[in-house]
């Protein structure tokens, strides 16, 4: 077995083509698009999995593309297997970015682009991980398989249809969240809460018991967000109204807002109020700013005319408004294990039929999916919402003096120093949890700042070196016939 030193400076020799392999690999905008005969989630996702898995095969591995729902590289022999679970989709890229999102660019240090942490930047460290046992000949008694999904970010189809037509891994890392290492993920809702419009227009008399009012505003129509998973960071609502009055409404809410809201005049009738907010992954509400939120809370303060999206507008600030935990919403629950439940609007779309608004919740551990359902529906069947699920996801818990947990603490200590760290859970999904027996294990080391899902993105070279030796002492630890002394 090499010594460590000597693995670090083998792996260290092959950083150049390592970061060029990943700007290459972000340059393919692996957003989810229309599906095409063998490139099921699109043109981008099916052509950027079909050169990663052009790059292992001149590495010397075996791949596999299973109809672009998946691809496998694998090395090593032995009936066992251990998984390592990346994904190379990634969600739309927002606005206001530094740097171009697909393009890959250096900037002292650091690789900017739309999947550098999440997750194309782990799985080429994987990728030349493996690279190196394999170049070094050290000796394993497991089969060590990076699987490659495709659709992570948009329903999982991807890692579906790979357990369905594919070897499962014994057990499993998955490389897609923060260090040290992830015994237990909150499991996750995504479903849209649906109001539709009486024929007779009353719904606000209906469900405020107030007067009808003329009002100052009239609202046409509200749309924002990019993704449930996303915390939204563009809203927009067309409305009729007094230019001067929806001024002074803006400036007073901007008093106390640190985005910009802006107001572009359509017509002699029109205006669209523009609110920017902060985009988070979804799991982190509290790291963003709710663009979708601060614009309905912003319209509420109006003097409104009473109207069945005026009335949509008074039922949302009452029962979400700016609340990213369930607080008003009937679905407020917390464990010792896992945390508080997360509650995220990710997107919206309002006209004059119906009002849509798609929520991602992460909720803890020890809960099951309809005692969520079940508080959520109470409250807003009171209101005549509807609900409609889309997805679900168990959550993940693996008891912290789990071999595999254990195993992977080591090498993390080994790697860093960090002695203190120990286990933790987190509100975020990973493939860990399509598998029997697996976690979650990197890239993001403690004290960095989460920016899947964020405006540039980006990780750092030197970090992005030391997830691929972490990675290949985590190999050595699970699969090798000789551990590192």
């Amino acid at each position: 077995m090499p010594a460590r030193q000597e693995i670090k400076e083998f792996l260290d020799s092959y950083q150049d083509e390592l970061t060029e392999n990943l700007q290459e690999l972000i340059q393919y905008k692996s957003v989810k698009g229309e599906p095409e005969e063998g490139r099921p989630f699109g043109p981008e996702i099916g052509e950027c999995l079909i050169r990663i898995l052009e790059m292992a095969d001149v590495m010397g591995m075996k791949t596999s593309n299973l109809e672009g729902y998946a691809g496998t590289v694998e090395i090593g022999e032995g009936e066992e297997m251990l998984g390592i679970l990346c994904h190379l989709d990634v969600v739309p890229a927002g606005n206001d970015w530094e740097y171009d999102p697909f393009a890959g660019v250096i900037e002292e240090g650091r690789i900017y682009g739309r999947g550098t942490l999440d997750n194309k930047g782990p799985a080429v460290a994987s990728l030349y991980a493996m690279k190196t046992i394999l170049d070094l000949e050290i000796k394993l008694n497991k089969r060590v398989r990076l699987i490659l999904g495709t659709n992570e970010e948009s329903g999982w189809k991807g890692i579906d249809y790979y357990n369905k037509n594919a070897e499962v891994p014994t057990l499993a890392f998955s490389p897609d969240a923060v260090f040290p290492v992830i015994h237990a993920e909150k499991g996750i809702l995504v479903f849209d809460l649906l109001k539709e419009y009486s024929t007779d227009g009353n719904d606000y008399q209906a469900e405020e018991k107030e007067p009808s009012t003329r009002g100052r505003v009239k609202v046409k129509s509200i749309s924002g967000g990019n993704a449930p998973n996303m915390v939204p960071d563009r809203a927009s609502a067309l409305v009729i109204g007094e230019r001067k009055y929806l001024q002074e409404k803006i400036a007073e809410y901007q008093s106390d807002y640190p985005e910009d809201i802006k107001l572009k005049t359509i017509n002699s009738e029109k205006s669209e109020i523009l609110v920017k907010g902060i985009s988070a992954h979804g799991s982190l509400p509290a790291d963003g700013v709710n663009a979708v939120s601060h614009l309905i809370c912003l319209l509420a303060e109006m003097n409104l005319t009473s109207g069945n999206i005026e009335s949509f507008i008074k039922t949302y600030q009452k029962l979400i408004g700016t609340d990213y935990y369930g607080e008003n919403i009937g679905c407020n629950v917390c464990d010792e294990v896992s945390g508080q439940l997360v509650f995220n609007v990710g997107q919206i779309e309002v006209d004059e039929k119906e009002a849509r608004i798609t929520v991602n919740i992460r909720y803890p551990v020890s809960y099951q999916s309809e005692e969520i359902f079940r508080g959520l529906t109470d409250k807003i069947s009171k209101f005549n919402w509807l609900l409609e699920r889309k997805e679900h996801k168990a959550p993940l818990y693996v008891e912290k003096d789990d071999r595999l947990v254990e195993s992977l603490m080591q090498v993390y200590r080994d790697e860093t120093g960090d002695e203190k760290a120990k286990p933790i859970a987190i509100g975020g999904g990973t493939y860990a949890r399509a598998v029997p027996r697996g976690v979650a294990f990197g890239p993001l080391f403690p004290g960095q700042p989460e920016l899947a899902h964020q405006k540039n993105e980006f990780i750092e070279i030197e970090n992005l070196m030391l997830n691929a030796l972490i990675y290949v002492r985590a190999i050595i630890e699970l699969a090798a016939e000789e551990k590192i002394n």
